[in-house]
């Protein structure tokens, strides 16, 4: 059977989700130079890869193996504290730069529709922050870390919106109508408000101007809450994988309405703690929902459905340790890392 791009990048995605996190929980290896570390390599590492297994599906083996053994020389780059900084923002950058550039051909050559250039232009994204991200590491420019960061996880977030938001529309419309009801119409100007939100959101961060961003992210997830409620009559009749995809889609609009006024200072909490509620739970149960989903239709096996909801319940109590932990970080956060770790193990293929 010849390699597929899902079978490479997921469980690299998942050793690298399980390892750094426990690594950097509990042995304080590897040790990061800066608190952005852990964010670099859970959007650069982890969701790239991600975004590698379910996108580079037509990509020969031959280059898949050369995307991720550029991947893995990042992430022991990135890893490593005695790497020389040019070095290792060389070895960063490569498949930063390699598998966007795969996957926005992918979308260039098979897309019909003027709504899916939406897709090549947000994965055109993830080298644009790399770039700016390792020009802060590089001591080129000051704010790069901090906008390289925040444009790649938009990037991340933005993407799920789009992709996620259309799946389960799609497939709880589809539902509904099985179950003899009428059908769910897609409403494109939420999804067109919602990236407008979300990217003005994000740029605003990377431009350093918190209270715009706080009112455009709270904007962009009280539309994810609004798209789910809309969905709510095919919430019965939907499977476990879509339920899954509908709960990090919940995670997501709660994540963002949390920071947003936390940044605003009517919420008593740090807003990167209650952001944790989009990242661990809205970033870390769609992609894990999604890596299960696209295992059993590529391999044509059945559905999880018991591992889908696990791994969800256990992403969204990682993401509530993480996020209202702060009174027992010594307890929380070591429980959070735990529950991360033992939600990606469940996404591991079983034989047979």
């Amino acid at each position: 059977m010849a390699l597929r791009a899902h079978s490479l990048f997921f469980p690299l995605a998942i050793a690298q989700g399980v390892a750094g996190i426990l690594l950097w929980s509990f042995a304080g290896l590897p040790p990061p130079d800066h608190a952005a570390w852990h964010a670099h390599e859970m959007i650069f590492g982890y969701s790239l890869a991600v975004l590698a297994g379910f996108l580079l599906t037509r990509l020969e083996p031959r280059l898949l193996l050369v995307l991720a053994g550029a991947w893995i020389a990042a992430r022991i780059g990135c890893g490593l504290a005695g790497t020389p900084v040019p070095f290792r923002a060389v070895l960063a950058l490569l498949p930063s730069l390699g598998i966007p550039l795969c996957a926005a051909m992918t979308f260039l050559q098979g897309t019909k529709r003027r709504a899916n250039l939406a897709f090549p232009v947000l994965i055109a994204v993830f080298p644009l922050a790399e770039l700016l991200f390792q020009a802060g590491e590089l001591a080129r420019w000051q704010g790069g870390i901090a906008a390289g960061m925040w444009l790649g996880l938009g990037a991340v977030l933005t993407l799920i919106a789009v992709m996620g938001g259309r799946v389960v529309g799609a497939a709880v419309s589809g539902a509904v109508q099985r179950a003899g009801g009428a059908r769910i119409p897609p409403r494109l100007w939420l999804e067109r408000a919602q990236l407008l939100a979300l990217a003005g959101g994000f740029v605003a961060l990377a431009w350093d101007a918190p209270g715009p961003a706080a009112i455009l992210l709270s904007a962009g997830g009280a539309l994810f809450l609004l798209r789910l409620a809309l969905l709510l009559p095919g919430l019965w009749h939907s499977p476990a994988d879509i339920l899954g995809l509908m709960l990090g889609q919940a995670w997501l609009g709660l994540g963002l309405l949390g920071f947003g006024a936390s940044a605003l200072r009517l919420l008593p909490l740090p807003p990167i703690a209650v952001l944790h509620l989009a990242t661990i739970g809205g970033i870390g149960t769609t992609t894990l929902v999604m890596m299960l989903r696209t295992i059993a239709q590529r391999d044509r096996g059945a559905m999880p459905a018991v591992r889908v909801l696990l791994a969800a319940a256990l992403m969204g109590g990682a993401a509530l340790l993480r996020a209202f932990g702060l009174a027992v970080p010594d307890l929380a956060f070591p429980a959070a890392a735990l529950a991360w770790a033992l939600a990606l193990l469940l996404a591991i293929r079983r034989p047979g």
